[in-house]
């Protein structure tokens, strides 16, 4: 499931600006995405991920050899499964962060608890925040950490890439009345996503309108609310194909669902996991969406940009299929 925020504090994420770095050449102190002062080491050899999104974006800088740590729901790509292991990223094991002895460890305020990193910096490790919460800041924050990592020409030749594909998405898209959707974040109890967040900027990207407007980032919703509101397709977000099947077999005989046009149409898109990570997947999750969505405009013939091998097919029953129920862990495409 994806975690609502628990690190005080935002700030937008952008280059690091001179004015927020300062120190000798070998450590520079610089503001994170909340706000926080840090200084960190440099160069930086030694890194440890507080969660999956982290870690993701750490590998797609190139930089998955420095990466010394990371949690136990970190399976993407298959390399992070072969780091040490430091708990859960609520729950961290601090002392196993600690025998690791890295110069950064990198965290995100979408997921780890501020009692985490104050640990950490009771112990003189510096904590580095992410705090990414619209597409375009999943982008800067990547360039970011490349600049602070020592990866800023792999970090600006990533986000370039991405804003390309997400260009040519737009063109396709450009003019076509946008799909309304429910995005099931968790089924007991239901939730979805609400403004402000990296998730709803990413369905509006790919041609969606969540039926839900809520200030909360992850509301609890009432079911008799989404009946009413009718979307025309549930968003599902996970990797487990099996799992998906079964639980929306289950789905489409509760009664209460059963209320709805897109179940008993089955209306459902299952996308990967990729469009609930804040990382440079996101991308491939926003391409999935938006093809399940508008199937015509990404007709055999028509040229695409995105990377094939990076693009998963959503898994389409009627347009599409499942969320991240019970829970949503890090992975690739089914």
């Amino acid at each position: 499931m994806i975690a609502p925020p628990v690190l005080c504090g935002a700030a937008r994420p952008q280059s690091v600006p001179k004015e927020n770095v300062t120190g000798s050449a070998s450590r520079i102190e610089v503001k994170d995405e909340t706000g926080r002062v840090i200084r960190i080491p440099q160069p930086v050899r030694r890194i440890v991920s507080l969660a999956p999104s982290v870690t993701e974006t750490l590998f797609a800088l190139g930089l998955g050899d420095r990466v010394v740590g990371d949690t136990d729901f970190c399976d993407y790509p298959a390399e992070a499964k072969q780091k040490a292991r430091i708990g859960g990223p609520v729950n961290p094991n601090i002392e196993a962060v600690a025998a690791l002895h890295p110069d950064v460890v990198v965290a995100t305020r979408e997921i780890n608890r501020p009692e985490s990193v104050h640990s950490l910096e009771q112990l003189g490790i510096a904590v580095y925040a992410t705090d990414p919460q619209t597409v375009e800041q999943v982008l800067t924050s990547t360039e970011r950490l490349g600049e602070l990592l020592g990866a800023g020409d792999a970090g600006r030749l990533l986000a370039a890439n991405l804003r390309r594909r997400l260009s040519e998405l737009d063109r396709r898209l450009a003019g076509l009345p946008a799909k309304s959707v429910l995005m099931v974040v968790w089924l007991d109890p239901l939730i979805s996503v609400g403004r402000n967040t990296f998730l709803e900027d990413a369905l509006r990207r790919a041609g969606a309108r969540s039926v839900i407007d809520s200030p909360q980032s992850w509301p609890t919703i009432d079911l008799e609310r989404i009946v009413r509101l009718q979307p025309e397709y549930l968003i599902i977000s996970n990797d487990n194909a099996q799992q998906v099947q079964r639980e929306l077999a289950e789905l489409q005989q509760r009664p209460g669902w059963r209320r709805l046009d897109a179940v008993r149409n089955r209306r459902f898109v299952v996308l990967s996991e990729a469009i609930s990570h804040p990382s440079p997947r996101l991308v491939d999750g926003i391409e999935q969406l938006a093809r399940a969505l508008y199937p015509s405009q990404f007709a055999a013939g028509a040229e695409f940009v995105g990377d094939p091998l990076l693009n998963c097919r959503a898994f389409v029953i009627a347009p599409a299929s499942r969320p991240p129920f019970p829970y949503t862990r890090s992975g690739g495409c089914p």
